[in-house]
């Protein structure tokens, strides 16, 4: 058994790759189980290696962070990337990790979620590969099992090191089309409201660390990108390439999502339907120009890097409008600094980076980008 997993930000298409993958007999894959295992992680790694002045601010409860614009935020980063997944789990910990994984398995497989109750390990890596096992378990032709996780991008290096044969899947959508999902499910069941300002900076996080694994000479063999909207508009060419790299026979059986009763995790409309493009472009439709405005301010400059493009010319002020908007009801979780000033005075400072090579402060760029070769490339792309 070798792992896979497949990434991305939440209402980009993950449910759809991984049931899709999951319909092969050669695969097996869970829905989201392991998120309490990563943010413990996350936690563990801070606490281990953060200067002393961020672990007396961070909190444990802190959701899964974009990074931009704190002055912590390149510390922060950098702990994610060159993490290890050895640290050894007290008995204590894995008590408290124990049902909460197995709560959220139990949201997509009950079964699942029984045998995980036992899961034991002595480090995360471990803990980990044995609920892998668990999840081979689960169908007894089982050549690759893993998880569908969002949110957790930045721990791809950690677990390309932790497990040498594991392959990565990350899904790329356009975030005008993400925020439009993520706003109509809020219209349905406001409970799943979230704040749509750190979903694109997730976005546009994720952008910068995708160009970054490609580029990698070691991941890049192993890290596979790709686009919803190919992926929806041609699914046997993408599932047939997929299964090419996993050594696996492709079967067009894996494209009938229907057949196991599955009602689809679109937003909108779409029940008794497999694979769809109708709602690749159903963002302009619907979402209001404010929006759009917004998400193509935040999103625009890392958007060189893809095939998407701004709808026009971004307005700063529609743009802020929005914002300050959004940040009178964030919904469940937000990943900004909750502060306007610092979170859109640096929006400001990254467009000005692209209207100027004058400034050369490494740490401010990395504030504002990541990493200082995410603003080169897309300089570069802009010209």
């Amino acid at each position: 058994m070798k792992p896979i997993f497949i990434l991305g930000v939440a209402r980009s298409g993950t449910n759809l790759l991984a049931r899709v993958l999951n319909r092969n007999p050669s695969v097996t894959v869970a829905l989201d189980p392991f998120q309490p295992l990563f943010r413990s992680l996350r936690n563990a790694l801070v606490a281990f290696h953060a200067p002393e002045r961020i672990r007396r601010w961070f909190s444990p409860t802190t959701p899964f962070q974009d990074f931009y614009f704190h002055p912590d935020g390149p510390i922060l980063l950098d702990i994610m990337l060159s993490g290890e997944a050895g640290f050894p789990l007290g008995n204590e910990e894995l008590s408290i990790l124990q049902p909460k994984i197995a709560e959220r398995a139990a949201l997509e497989s009950p079964e699942l979620a029984r045998r995980l109750r036992t899961l034991e390990g002595e480090d995360y890596a471990q803990l980990l590969w044995n609920g892998f096992n668990i999840i081979a378990g689960m169908s007894p032709r089982t050549m690759w099992a893993g998880c569908k996780e969002v949110w957790i991008v930045d721990f791809l290096p950690l677990l390309a090191r932790a497990f040498p044969q594991a392959r990565f899947y990350f899904i790329e959508r356009d975030p005008r089309a993400i925020v439009a999902s993520l706003l109509a499910l809020s219209r349905k069941d406001p409970t799943q409201a979230a704040h749509v300002p750190s979903y694109l900076r997730h976005w546009r996080k994720n952008i910068a660390l995708t160009r970054r694994f490609q580029a990698d000479p070691v991941l890049c063999k192993r890290f596979t990108l790709v686009s919803y909207e190919q992926f929806v508009a041609e699914p046997s060419s993408v599932a047939m390439r997929i299964c090419d790299e996993l050594g696996i026979e492709f079967s067009p059986a894996m494209l009938e999502l229907t057949a196991d009763g599955w009602r689809g995790n679109s937003s909108f409309n779409h029940e008794g339907r497999d694979i769809y493009t109708h709602t690749v472009n159903r963002w302009r439709e619907i979402l209001p120009e404010q929006v759009v405005q917004a998400a193509d301010f935040l999103c625009g400059p890392e958007m060189m890097l893809t095939n998407y493009q701004p709808a026009a010319e971004p307005s700063p002020e529609k743009a802020l409008s929005f914002i300050m908007e959004a940040n009178k009801n964030p919904g469940s979780w937000r990943s900004d600094n909750a502060d306007l000033s610092v979170d859109f005075g640096g929006e400001l400072i990254r467009h000005f980076f692209l209207q100027s090579n004058e400034i050369h402060d490494e740490q401010l760029i990395r504030r504002c980008f990541l990493f200082c070769d995410t603003l080169q490339k897309i300089r570069r792309a802009g010209r």
